[in-house]
């Protein structure tokens, strides 16, 4: 009898319980939809997404990191470039200082000397500012040219 009682609230129990909550969630479900999720797959398609969620993440980082490699080595290069000009500058500038006195004597070649390094000027300014690198060479090598024809 017993037994019988037993079996008459446990079974009524056990059929509410495996009812009562049908989650898919590994944390609210109970033992009947856990054992419910793992023999029809739900948590294995849940692992699956998961795991391409955080391959899609893996790659984007990857891909970040390769951008901000690439802008490291653009800015190093774009350094250098900045202090290639700027020297090239300063020693163009020089040599306009040196030909001052050679053109004390010669005012028009001493006022075209002096517009060229006004240009220098802007051009140091604009490097500053800047100015595309090959923009800027082009302008300097103008420049140097017309210095050298100017000393001859």
């Amino acid at each position: 009898m017993n037994n019988s009682v037993f079996r008459r609230l446990l079974l009524p129990g056990v059929i509410v319980l495996a009812g009562c909550s049908g989650s898919t969630d590994p944390e609210t479900a109970h033992l009947f939809d856990n054992v419910k999720n793992l023999n029809n797959g739900e948590y294995d398609r849940q692992i699956a997404s998961k795991d391409a969620e955080a391959a899609a993440i893996v790659r984007q980082n990857n891909a970040a990191s390769a951008r901000i490699s690439t802008l490291r080595n653009q800015s190093a290069s774009n350094s250098a470039e900045i202090k290639a000009l700027t020297s090239q500058i300063s020693s163009l500038r020089a040599q306009t200082s040196s030909l001052r006195g050679k053109f004390s004597n010669q005012p028009d070649k001493l006022a075209q000397l002096n517009q060229l390094d006004g240009q220098l000027v802007q051009i140091r300014a604009d490097v500053g500012a800047g100015t595309s690198p090959s923009v800027a060479r082009a302008e300097l090598n103008r420049v140097s040219a017309a210095i050298r024809a100017l000393s001859r």
